[in-house]
């Protein structure tokens, strides 16, 4: 059984600073005449003097060896006039005010001979006088420490007997808990294991071998440096992380996660349990593989992330196409309407611009939906340059807002592509804005976009003034939800559409170089064939209206009165069908069972009753209308809604939609009929 030590400590209170023990700082200059000394000595109690120049002191003039010169025969007329600096005593001792007290004792207590009861001269650091202290001072002073210490002693000897039958009771209960531990230690379900200060592993249980790989090596090596298995970027966490615990208050447990390269294994993630053990020195360490734990959690927060964006955007993208139907439909219409005119071009001009304009504003819509799922990509034959040149033009009022300098390099020929344009065009506004971004704080803004032609592909670079990208995060950039901006700055969702955008069109897309004086961004895509001429062509609407319909009945089930006011006069006008509305699915069917409908059009989203609902009562109670039946919507709808609509065998018309689109689809359907 290991010997308890005994610490003996002395109370501050007899501890004093030097400084407290002077009983004068009174001194005469080494000029001063003895018979003056001892006038000084006559008026004063003290009986020693110390001799300074310039506040050095030089030596200790006594009372007694003052008064022995002076009271000898012809004492004072042979020694007054004597100046005091030819007769300092000898061995003169002058301690520095830092000086341990322990040997401020030894040097004083140990002069021999009549020099023992000489006053000790204390100076500072500089060597300045301070003043004397008495050794009857140092010696009453050492009598109350040594009284101390064997007070303590006798305390802490008492103490110890306690201590010791307290040891004597617990040894039985140190067995047992012994047996305990070792049942603990080695069943525990969590790696265990004990560390030193460093992080050397000094021993560990059966579970920790079985995670660090040991058990299937011969021998386990006998000191394993836990911080060699973090990665170079997480170690010097680690060590503080140890080197902090000792600090901590008693059983006070700290916590981390870090990586482990574990040979066989690879990277796994680990959640430390540490806690210091004042008694042995050493920190307990409990380890929890979490790897698949943080794995599943990414996974659930990216679906809850995913299912709230797919909630908003779909909901979004539904009331916007039903505006945007209308404003398509009825431009189409007016334009026809104008165009019969014969003498109103530039009303036409504006019936097309209006339309052009929706229809972009439905790409958008579009671009919106990928950020919630993936998009069916619409190639067809684009121009580079163009989608470049339209990306800033879109732009060039927020870039002037922020005195951001625009420098386009394109060359003079085409850039053919063979891409949907709108997502492109997303991809070069997404960088612009994130250059924008970047150069946010710099006196100097200018964004720098270049378009290279070089051999089979093209080459689209994108340059910023800004701060730069920092190493550790260039890895991350393309990552979904990943951003280094401010949670009302960004969402961390535009680089990462970029990069599934350029993928799905055979590309690439990096970082082509980074410093702190701004970032390039390169996107590679491969060429599209050049065509011999551009064409430029549009579908007109058939004048008049399609006698070949006139005696159609048509219902529209739609809540949105724009859309189905649209739907109603685009057959009316165009194939001169007598048209039926209901504002949802349980008012469509009251309608069903009055007439015979030559086809029915509904929406999937309404109140009461929905598209799915209508066509679920049509097939259990009026088969015959289900090969009638036509869905349009305006709503994104969820992976679930959009796979039973796809599975449905029904046509299904997305808004918005052009008046030729709807036509086309109509007449697919009521030339079907019996």
């Amino acid at each position: 059984m290991p010997v308890a030590s005994i610490t003996i400590s002395v109370s501050e209170s007899i501890r004093p600073d030097l400084a407290e023990l002077i009983e004068h700082n009174l001194a005469v200059a080494p000029t001063q005449t003895l018979s003056a000394v001892y006038e000084l000595f006559q008026k004063m109690p003290h009986d020693f003097l110390a001799v300074t120049e310039d506040g050095h002191p030089l030596g200790v003039v006594s009372r007694g060896h003052v008064g022995f010169l002076l009271g000898a025969r012809f004492g004072f007329a042979v020694f007054g006039r004597q100046v005091v600096g030819q007769h300092l005593l000898p061995q003169c001792l002058e301690i520095p005010r830092t000086t341990p007290l322990l040997e401020v004792f030894e040097s004083a207590l140990s002069r021999p001979g009549e020099h023992f009861y000489d006053d000790v001269v204390l100076v500072d650091e500089a060597g300045n006088y301070l003043g004397m202290i008495p050794v009857q001072t140092l010696v009453r002073l050492q009598t109350q420490m040594i009284a101390e210490q064997v007070r303590l002693a006798e305390k802490q000897q008492l103490e110890l007997r306690e201590i010791n039958q307290q040891m004597f009771r617990n040894i039985n209960e140190l067995r047992q808990s012994r047996g305990r531990y070792e049942i603990l230690f080695e069943n525990s379900a969590l790696g265990v294991m004990l560390l030193d200060r460093h992080g050397v592993i000094e021993t560990c249980n059966q579970r920790l071998e079985r995670i660090l790989g040991f058990e299937a090596a011969p021998a386990r090596p006998s000191q394993l440096n836990l911080p060699d298995l973090i990665p170079a970027g997480e170690r010097e966490r680690f060590l503080r992380l140890l080197q902090g615990l000792e600090m901590l208050p008693a059983a006070a447990p700290n916590s981390g996660e870090f990586t482990l390269s574990l040979p066989g294994r690879g990277p796994r993630l680990f959640k430390f349990f540490l806690n210091w053990i004042q008694e042995t020195g050493q920190i307990c360490a409990l380890l929890d593989d979490i790897t698949e734990q943080r794995v599943l959690e990414r996974r659930m927060q990216q679906k809850e992330k995913s299912a709230l964006l797919e909630s908003l955007v779909g909901g979004i993208a539904h009331e916007i196409n039903n505006k945007l139907s209308p404003i398509i439909g009825y431009a189409d219409l007016l334009s026809d309407e104008v165009r019969q005119l014969r003498t109103t071009s530039d009303l036409e001009q504006y019936c097309l611009i209006i339309r052009d304009s929706a229809l972009e504003s439905a790409k958008i819509i579009r671009q919106l939906l990928q950020l919630s799922r993936p998009h069916k990509v619409e190639m067809a034959r684009c121009d580079l340059k163009q989608l470049v040149q339209d990306a800033v033009n879109l732009l060039r009022f927020r870039l002037r807002d922020l005195g951001c300098q625009v420098n386009l390099r394109l060359p003079d020929d085409e850039c053919p592509l063979l891409a949907d344009s709108a997502q492109i065009k997303q991809v070069v506004i997404n960088l612009i804005l994130n250059a924008a971004d970047a150069m946010e704080g710099r006196s100097h803004r200018e964004l720098r976009l270049r378009v290279v032609l070089s051999g089979k592909h093209l080459h689209l670079l994108v340059s910023d003034t800004g701060h730069g990208i920092k190493p550790e995060h260039i890895a991350r950039i393309f990552d979904p939800f990943f951003t280094t901006k401010a949670p009302d700055r960004g969402t961390g969702l535009g680089l990462s559409v970029c990069y599934s955008v350029i993928k799905q069109h055979d590309g690439e897309i990096a970082v082509a170089e980074t410093s702190a004086q701004g970032s390039t961004f390169k996107i590679t895509l491969p060429c599209g064939e050049v065509a011999s001429a551009p064409v430029t062509a549009r579908h007109l609407l058939p004048a008049g209206a399609d006698h070949a319909f006139r005696d159609c009945r048509v219902l529209i089930a739609d809540d949105e009165e724009f859309v189905s006011g649209l739907v109603q006069e685009t057959l009316r006008l165009k194939l001169g069908c007598q048209i039926d509305k209901a504002l949802d699915g349980a008012r469509a069917i009251e309608r069903i069972g009055k007439t015979d409908y030559d086809l029915i059009i509904s929406d999937v989203r309404m109140p009461t009753l929905d598209g799915f609902g209508l066509l679920d009562w049509i097939k259990a109670n009026r088969p015959g209308l289900v090969s009638r039946f036509m869905f349009i919507t305006g709503d994104a709808g969820s992976a679930e809604l959009n796979h039973r609509l796809e599975t449905s065998e029904l046509t299904v018309l997305r808004k918005p939609f052009d008046v030729e689109t709807l036509l086309q689809a109509c007449r697919q359907k009521m030339e079907k009929r019996p």
